[in-house]
């Protein structure tokens, strides 16, 4: 089962954002790895070079830190309570936001 992602784009904007705050993620040497050696760099808003009009011009090869899936098994985390942890991070990002809830994260 794949992360049931809603496309929101969210994550794609905060690149900068997560990778100023790398040292938050030493508990979790997967991520903190996925966000060390993240290929990409980022706009001056803070969004990825590679996302383009919403969507991610490399998707199909998209690093480690960008596939929820991926990074769950490489975590050693059990995949529902890997998903319901990054729906609930989603889902703040979403309200945060203030995007409309329909791209909310249901698990």
């Amino acid at each position: 089962m794949d992360f049931p992602c809603t496309s929101c784009g969210l994550c794609c904007t905060k690149i900068s954002t997560i990778k100023e705050n790398i040292d938050s993620y030493k508990e979790l040497p997967v991520m903190y790895k996925a966000i060390r050696e993240f290929p990409y760099n980022t706009n001056e808003d803070g969004s990825c070079e590679k996302l383009k009009e919403g969507l991610c011009e490399v998707y199909n090869d998209r690093p480690l830190l960008c596939n929820i899936k991926k990074l769950g098994e490489e975590s050693g985390y059990d995949q529902a309570a890997w998903y319901k942890l990054n729906a609930w991070s989603c889902n703040t990002l979403i309200l945060g936001s203030g995007l409309d809830e329909s791209y909310l994260v249901k698990i």
